[in-house]
């Protein structure tokens, strides 16, 4: 029986304003409710500043079986790339969407593969140490992305990378964009996302529950199902990104939370009609068991 694999991704770890104590133990405690496996994107420098508070979280995440990877060093906007538009149309952004818009050249130049190296480096030594593991992924901070990132990602020899994205639309929800353009999404669009080298691409299909707002949970839904219908179709992992406090703090309390309860159910409804094993598996897990079996 082929297996549906579903990546319950999550960014900011440890990120002051994204993702607290409190948020992130609630979170772990949803994925014990929802039997699935957690990665958790974070923030090392963040970690290190609060490393004794979130130590023995994270700690405890391991061992439950949930995965810590990658999130930039210290996230800020263009430490490894510039991100995507989609992410520079949001309101809060306008300052650094200028900002791209006027010194890009600038950006772009102090985005060498040995700065990038550097920063890397850094980063995956804090969390290494601090917390006993071994780091395999990494996402970019907002999504920022530049060829030299990739390049530097495999040169390190990091299994995977997400910090590409198929679905623009969920942006043009979060933008109150009246035209809402949703993507499709394909197994050659996942086959193109790939890298030169070791290094394997699992991008992630779209951020639904960023403060989600009752009056867009449906409209939200609608395009998360897509994906996920276009994923277990396309016999790619589905691959979907949350935020610590943000999908606990739409405005209504936990509607984060009935979305991916929803979503989950809706997903092993799906994969039990299509005669396949909806598997909630880490990032890594993913990895392994996807690209192993695309070799076969």
């Amino acid at each position: 029986m082929k297996s549906f694999l579903f990546c319950f991704s999550t960014d900011d770890g440890c990120l002051d304003g994204y993702s607290t104590e409190a948020h992130l133990e609630r979170l772990l405690a949803f994925c014990e409710e929802e039997k699935i496996k957690m990665t958790l994107f974070t923030v090392p420098l963040s970690f290190e500043k609060k490393s004794k508070t979130y130590s023995s979280i994270l700690k405890n995440m391991i061992s439950q079986g949930h995965e810590i990877g990658q999130h930039g060093l210290e996230h800020t906007r263009f430490e490894f790339g510039i991100p995507p538009e989609m992410i520079l149309d949001l309101p809060h952004e306008k300052e650094n969407k200028e900002f791209v818009r006027t010194h890009r050249p600038e950006i772009e130049k102090q985005l060498s593969v040995s700065v990038i190296t550097s920063r890397l480096r850094n980063g995956r030594e804090i969390l290494e140490q601090n917390l006993n593991c071994k780091i395999k992924g990494f996402r970019g901070p907002c999504l920022s992305v530049c060829g030299n990132l990739f390049t530097a990602l495999v040169l390190e020899k990091y299994a995977y990378d997400s910090s590409k994205c198929f679905q623009p639309g969920a942006w043009d929800i979060l933008n109150n964009k009246k035209e809402i353009k949703i993507k499709p999404i394909t197994k050659k669009d996942f086959d193109a996302a790939q890298v030169k080298g070791d290094m394997k691409t699992l991008p992630l299909t779209a951020e639904y529950t960023w403060y989600l707002e009752k009056d867009k949970l449906e409209i939200t839904f609608d395009l998360a199902r897509h994906d996920l219908d276009a994923c277990i179709e396309n016999d790619i992992p589905f691959v979907p990104v949350c935020h610590v406090s943000p999908i606990q703090e739409g405005n209504e309390p936990l509607l984060g939370f009935e979305f991916y309860r929803r979503l989950i159910a809706y997903g092993q409804e799906k994969a039990a009609s299509m005669n396949k094993k909806f598997e909630a598996v880490t990032m890594s897990e993913a990895c392994n068991k996807f690209f192993s079996k695309s070799q076969e």
